[in-house]
């Protein structure tokens, strides 16, 4: 089973410290996770840093994230870091 979360703000410093108690909760859960990236703009080292704790956490508990919707400057960023060899979905189709 996979729980669909949708990011509705950009990956900024502020936006990770109100995200941080729901990816700690995601990454404790049962199921997979698929993070819905269509309404993010911008994403900083906070987000990434976001991803990598969420997608560590899955991965450990035998689970996995995948990425939605990521375009411009997000998916720009998550192709550079080389995470869309990682985490499913992180390439435009």
């Amino acid at each position: 089973m996979a729980r669909l979360v949708e990011i509705t703000d950009d990956m900024d410093a502020a936006a990770m410290t109100r995200l941080k108690p729901l990816f700690e909760e995601l990454g404790g859960g049962a199921d997979d996770v698929t993070l819905d990236l269509s309404g993010v703009e911008f994403v900083d080292s906070s987000g990434i840093g976001g991803i990598v704790f969420l997608y560590k956490r899955l991965r450990i508990a035998g689970r996995k994230l995948r990425l939605r919707g990521a375009s411009g400057q997000p998916l720009q960023l998550i192709t550079h870091l080389r995470l869309s060899d990682l985490i499913e979905g992180g390439r435009k189709a």
